[in-house]
């Protein structure tokens, strides 16, 4: 009996070993699989957290703050033709269209009692200066008094006067251009009888244009007198671009719409330009000649204010506050915050945390044109 125990502690014994052996291999392997599980699992995580992102570098270029506006083209000056009296039309001496100078004779009146009267008056003009001469004559030999002289003297330049008078009405019964222009389509024929307020034609000066347009009341501070503006108008299809100038700024404010009243010449080169055209100004408020600039899409902001993602060399993002100044649709001038060339996330910097590696991709040019 005492055999037998002996025999089976040694089965025991051995069968305990084995199993001692069994658990040590399934624990080794499990610790070698939870090794590999992580290993796995860290190196996913490293190329899930690799985002691809769009880049464009820092670069220097001008930058203009301005302030976008609508008006019409208007005629520098412009005047109806009248005559200054009731009357009949005798002559017309221009066609449509017709460009004059000034002083250019445009319409003739019928003048015959114009005539008249100035012939009138200078038989009037005449027999008083005889008048005068034959006075002061008698009064120097003491024939006649000093109140005769004197009467003789007023009535003379009384006639003379009014012989100045119906001259110049003479003269008037001939229109003239009062400044060189554009004659636009007479409105009366040969013949008619005006009665001293009917427009025979209208005339406008279209060497340079004006523009009447109105801006916020917050930039009258930045304009005045001769500040460049850049006019776009629409043509056929095609704008045409030309620059002008601020010739008016309205002191007062309008207290309905809060804004200025403003007004810019604009030359007329090549007469490419008509009156009545619908315009788009733009008032230059302020240019910075070397700004640094970034896409508009590289500057996120939140409530510390606005920053943006630089690349490094080692492909890893830095968070980078910066301070914005001028802009356009496109582009933001960096004011301070960024240097010359640095590398700055366009396209994916939502998904972006400070110290993140990224992969830097180009789209095609017609994926970007397309976009």
């Amino acid at each position: 009996m005492g055999g037998e125990v002996r025999r089976t502690s040694k089965t025991g014994i051995r069968t305990v070993l084995v199993l001692a052996a069994v658990a040590v291999a399934l624990l080794t392997g499990i610790e070698y699989e939870r090794s590999d599980a992580d290993s796995g699992t860290t190196a996913a995580s490293e190329k899930v957290r690799r985002v691809a992102v769009e880049t464009a570098p820092a670069a220097r270029t001008p930058m203009t703050d301005r302030v976008t506006s609508y008006g019409n083209l208007i005629p520098l000056r412009s005047v109806d033709i009248v005559p200054e009296a009731p009357g009949q039309v005798e002559k017309i001496l221009f066609t449509d269209g017709q460009q004059v100078a000034t002083g250019t004779p445009l319409v003739v009146m019928n003048s015959r009692i114009a005539e008249a009267q100035m012939q009138a008056s200078r038989a009037q003009a005449e027999a008083d200066q005889q008048n005068l001469r034959r006075t002061e004559s008698l009064t120097k030999r003491g024939l006649d008094s000093t109140y005769s002289l004197e009467q003789a003297q007023s009535r003379a330049a009384v006639s003379t006067a009014n012989l100045a008078i119906d001259q110049q009405k003479l003269q008037r019964q001939t229109l003239r251009a009062p400044f060189a222009g554009t004659l636009g389509t007479r409105l009366v024929d040969v013949g008619a009888y005006l009665n001293g307020a009917e427009k025979i034609v209208r005339l406008d000066d279209v060497s340079q244009l004006q523009i009447e347009f109105r801006v916020p009341s917050g930039v009258i501070t930045h304009i005045a007198d001769g500040t460049l503006v850049h006019v776009t108008i629409p043509v056929g299809g095609d704008d045409i671009e030309t620059k002008g100038r601020l010739s008016f700024v309205d002191p007062a404010v309008s207290t309905d719409t809060r804004s200025v009243l403003l007004r810019a010449v604009v030359p007329n080169t090549g007469n490419r330009l008509h009156p009545g055209l619908f315009v788009r100004v733009n008032v230059d408020l302020d240019v910075h000649p070397n700004a640094l600039v970034v896409p508009v899409a590289a500057v996120a902001r939140d409530l510390n204010g606005a920053y943006v993602y630089v690349v490094t060399d080692k492909k890893i993002v830095r968070r980078q506050a910066v301070e914005t100044g001028l802009s356009t649709d496109t582009l933001v001038e960096i004011v301070s915050g960024l240097q010359v060339g640095e590398q700055v996330v366009t396209v994916g910097q939502f998904r972006l945390q400070d110290g993140d590696p990224v992969d830097i991709v180009t789209r095609p040019a017609e994926a970007k044109g397309s976009s």
